[in-house]
């Protein structure tokens, strides 16, 4: 089963890769029993990179994997990793001029199936993580108020730039996904230093060392 594994950034996908491994210029590349790539930062560069590299690698399997936020009251802190259950694009929508503020567009009548809500993803080999709920979003969180708001909308625990994304393309192809997180911030009020971002995919790199992802 090729096995194709995923980051938005080279440095998050080295969590998957031997310490000191020299990734190649292009993406995908070859590596143990399928291929790793990098897909770049945000909703957009994340579709169209991996589906051509699912084309490519003639992947039957996704892994997605990075670092995230945690919103306030899920009750995670930096470090902890989690396996996401589902996903959801969480700013894709209109605001109202109403005390709700804002309508995903999965809510709406012509939202479609591109938006359909919650995406379902699987642990695959990581069912002893915390399953949690991701909400996929163009903006990072800034503020209390927007994680609490987000969190209370999407009953989501943790928060990407690409996750939704990924699961997307792997439901539109087929293709089993499973998105794989470590917590390097609390989508509140946006504190991301670098210390706590080393400290998350040292964590990560441990998760996906437990398991014979590669084998």
């Amino acid at each position: 089963m090729p096995l194709l594994v995923c980051a938005a950034t080279s440095f998050e996908l080295s969590a998957a890769l031997p310490l000191g491994f020299d990734q190649p210029g292009g993406s995908p590349f070859a590596f143990g029993n399928g291929c790793a790539s990098v897909t770049g930062v945000g909703i957009p560069e994340t579709m169209i990179r991996l589906t051509q590299d699912i084309v490519s690698s003639e992947a039957s399997r996704i892994l997605n994997i990075g670092i995230a936020g945690a919103y306030p009251g899920s009750g995670l802190s930096i470090g902890d990793v989690v396996v996401a259950k589902s996903e959801v694009f969480g700013d894709v929508g209109m605001e109202l001029p109403s005390e709700d503020t804002f309508l995903p567009i999965s809510a709406t009548p012509f939202g479609g199936i591109f938006y359909r809500s919650p995406l379902e993803m699987e642990p695959w080999l990581f069912d002893s993580l915390p399953a949690c709920a991701g909400c996929t979003v163009n903006s990072c969180t800034g503020t209390l108020r927007t994680g609490q708001f987000r969190e209370k909308v999407f009953g989501a625990q943790f928060e990407t730039m690409e996750g939704a994304a990924v699961a997307q393309v792997g439901a539109s192809n087929v293709i089993q996904v499973t998105e794989v997180r470590a917590i390097s911030n609390i989508a509140a009020d946006r504190d991301m230093r670098p210390e706590n971002i080393r400290l998350a995919i040292d964590a990560l790199r441990i998760a996906l060392e437990r398991v014979p992802i590669w084998n």
